[in-house]
């Protein structure tokens, strides 16, 4: 099995950098733009997803609907893809966040009060993902998620660590790639933005 991890666009959150989590903001006119290059690119390298899960989360869901109808396919949400649960952060300024907690983000087991560790974040997705091939027959699966715990998430199938977790930041409406095969999941491509190249910044 492949699966597609593709981060959702941007949103007025992202661009304002506040912290979204478990909260939600409507996309940008540059995301509705990254959505159509995310679909451009899977085309011009020959993806096909024969299916579509979503975070549940209204950004993951646009994204996914774009696809399903690109690509004549269902989409199904799962809670398992949602963005790291960022309790009393959710809806704060990052630059705030960092300032008062300086282990923000580079601590996999910091949680922030009534929120998630990177780790227990990483955690739920590694066990979707492994149960995937159980749960779905299909060869080419796309999973619209979010950038937080997809760094994680990847940081972890790389170095079976989250010490260099920064190193994988994914931009908005970028993606990797995971071969799922029996008991292994293996990151076969991670970031791929090649696609976003000439988009207006903005």
């Amino acid at each position: 099995m492949k699966a597609l991890l593709i981060r959702h666009p941007q949103t007025e959150w992202n661009r304002a950098g506040i912290i979204q989590g478990q909260l939600d903001s409507p996309l940008t006119p540059r995301g509705r733009e990254e959505s159509l290059a995310l679909i451009r690119g899977l085309r011009d390298a020959g993806i096909h997803p024969d299916v579509v899960f979503s975070s549940p989360l209204g950004r993951a869901q646009q994204m996914a609907l774009l696809i399903a109808e690109q690509y004549h396919c269902d989409i199904r949400l799962d809670e398992a893809l949602q963005e790291q649960d960022f309790g009393e952060f959710d809806g704060r300024l990052l630059s705030d966040i960092r300032r008062e907690y300086p282990r923000f983000g580079d601590d996999e087991g910091f949680q922030p009060p009534q929120g998630e560790s990177p780790g227990q974040a990483a955690q739920r997705l590694l066990d979707f993902l492994h149960h995937l091939p159980d749960i779905c027959p299909h060869h080419t699966v796309a999973l619209v998620s979010h950038g937080q715990i997809m760094q994680a998430v990847i940081a972890q199938l790389l170095e079976n660590s989250l010490e260099n977790v920064a190193r994988y930041h994914h931009p908005n409406a970028s993606y990797s790639l995971l071969e799922i095969n029996d008991d292994t999941c293996r990151v076969a491509r991670w970031g791929v933005a090649s696609h976003l190249l000439g988009l207006k910044n903005g």
